[in-house]
């Protein structure tokens, strides 16, 4: 699945980015989920902010905390869309879960921009496009 948003500064895409990452991750049997999944974003900044909020959300979810119930009600809600029932306390144990999970695997927690995605992909295929291996891109 594909989804793309565009809005302007302080639109809430970082809130809408989270709340959806969030939601794929916590409809996904496996706990592992966030390895199957590339969030891109355009600027370091914009991608520092969307994994602290991820990550922030996630505890704040699995700690009850007062600022994780806008998050928990969105994500609740995003999750009947998929038509996915999970009681509250299924809710909190996946986010712990998932939680976990990234901070113990954090390579693989793929938030990054667009030209990091790219130079990756060319790292990658190197090879098969008789590029050097130590390709370096300016």
């Amino acid at each position: 699945m594909i989804r793309i948003m565009k809005a302007s500064a302080g639109s809430g895409k970082t809130y809408n980015l989270a709340k959806t990452y969030i939601s794929l991750l916590l409809k996904n049997e496996d706990r592992y989920a966030y390895r199957h999944i590339l969030a891109v974003t355009f600027t370091n900044k914009a991608t520092a902010e969307m994994k602290d909020r991820i990550l922030q959300q996630l505890y704040a979810l699995v700690h009850y905390l007062p600022e994780g119930q806008v998050y928990y009600e969105a994500v609740q809600k995003r999750l009947c869309a998929y038509g996915v029932e999970l009681t509250e306390n299924q809710i909190r144990g996946k986010a712990g879960k998932v939680l976990s999970g990234i901070l113990h695997d954090f390579n693989y927690f793929r938030v990054e921009t667009i030209d990091s995605f790219f130079q990756s992909i060319l790292r990658h295929l190197a090879h098969e496009l008789s590029l050097t291996a130590n390709l370096e891109v300016e």
